[in-house]
C-alpha cells in the first residue's frame, strides 16, 4: 500500500506528467439566408472572425462563398465555410379572411417562415413547411419572412406583413356609483374583464387623474362639483366611451 501512495510522488518528482485534456472547439450553428450569414454558440463563448454581434447570433453579409475562423474562449479555433448565396426567393401568394391568412410558396423544395419584430428575424422561432401553410389572426399586426430551403441553404427572404383582424367593442364598467367615508370619496364599478382587458383609466372633470386594474378608485374628497369618469382600456391601447358620475358637496 505504501509502493502504491509513493509512485505518484516518484512519477512527479521524475518529470512524468499525465496528458493534459485537449481544449474544447467550437460547437456552433451556421446559417445562410440570402447574402446573410448567422452564427450561432451552442457552447461556451465564442468569437467569429468579421462577424458582428446581433443578439445571440454573429452577423455578415455577403453573396460569395467564402470562410471564416471561429475561437472559442479558452478553447481552440475551427475554420467553417459557406457556399454562394441562393439570389432567388420563393413566389409566394397571399389569400386571406378576417380570422386567418393562407400562404402557398412556390419554387423550392421545402420552406421555412419566420417572424420578423421590429425588422430581425427571428431566426429560433422559425417552423418548416411544402407547398401551403395557415397563419392565424390575432388582433396585432404581424409581420413574416419565408425562405426558399435548397440542398440546405436557404434563399434571400420573401417578406410580408398581414393586418390584425378587427378588434371586439370595448364594454364599459357598470354600475358605477360612489360613496364618502371620512373626507375621502371612494368611486367603485363592476365589469367582466374579456381576453384584451388591460386596465381601468379615471378621469376627473376630463382630466386624467390615474389608472388602476381594480375595481374602485379613491380620491380625497372635492370640494366643489366634480365628475368623474371611468372608461376601459384594452391591450391595443383603446379606451372606451366611458361611464359618469357626478359628485356634489
Amino acid at each position: 500500500m505504501l509502493y502504491l501512495f509513493l509512485l505518484p510522488l516518484l512519477l512527479l518528482s521524475c518529470g512524468v506528467k499525465t496528458n493534459p485534456q485537449p481544449l474544447p472547439e467550437p460547437v456552433v450553428e451556421v446559417k445562410r439566408i440570402g447574402s446573410k450569414v448567422y452564427v450561432q454558440s451552442l457552447q461556451g463563448e465564442i468569437q467569429v472572425e468579421g462577424f458582428e454581434k446581433s443578439g445571440e447570433w454573429f452577423v455578415k453579409e455577403q453573396s460569395s462563398a467564402f470562410c471564416f475562423k471561429v475561437k472559442r474562449l479558452g478553447g481552440r479555433t475551427e475554420k467553417f465555410c459557406v457556399k454562394r448565396a441562393v439570389e432567388t426567393k420563393p413566389a409566394v401568394y397571399i389569400r386571406e379572411d378576417q380570422e386567418s391568412v393562407l400562404i402557398r410558396a412556390e419554387g423550392f423544395p421545402s420552406y421555412r417562415l419566420y417572424p420578423v419584430l421590429d425588422g430581425s428575424v427571428r431566426l429560433s422561432e422559425g417552423v418548416e413547411f411544402k407547398g401551403e401553410y395557415k397563419i392565424g389572426k390575432d388582433y396585432y399586426k404581424r409581420c413574416y419572412a419565408i425562405t426558399g430551403v435548397v440542398e440546405g441553404q436557404e434563399s434571400q427572404p420573401y417578406e410580408f406583413c398581414i393586418a390584425s383582424k378587427p378588434a371586439p367593442p370595448i364594454k364599459d364598467v357598470q354600475r358605477l356609483e360612489y360613496q364618502v367615508v371620512s373626507g375621502k370619496i371612494y368611486i367603485f364599478w363592476s365589469y367582466t374583464p374579456d381576453e384584451l382587458f388591460s386596465e381601468f383609466v379615471i378621469y376627473k372633470n376630463g382630466k386624467k387623474v390615474g389608472s388602476t386594474e381594480a375595481y374602485m378608485y379613491e380620491d380625497n374628497l372635492p370640494e366643489e362639483k366634480t365628475t368623474y369618469t371611468v372608461k376601459v382600456k384594452n391591450k391595443l391601447g383603446f379606451e372606451s366611451p366611458g361611464v359618469s358620475i357626478a359628485y356634489s358637496p
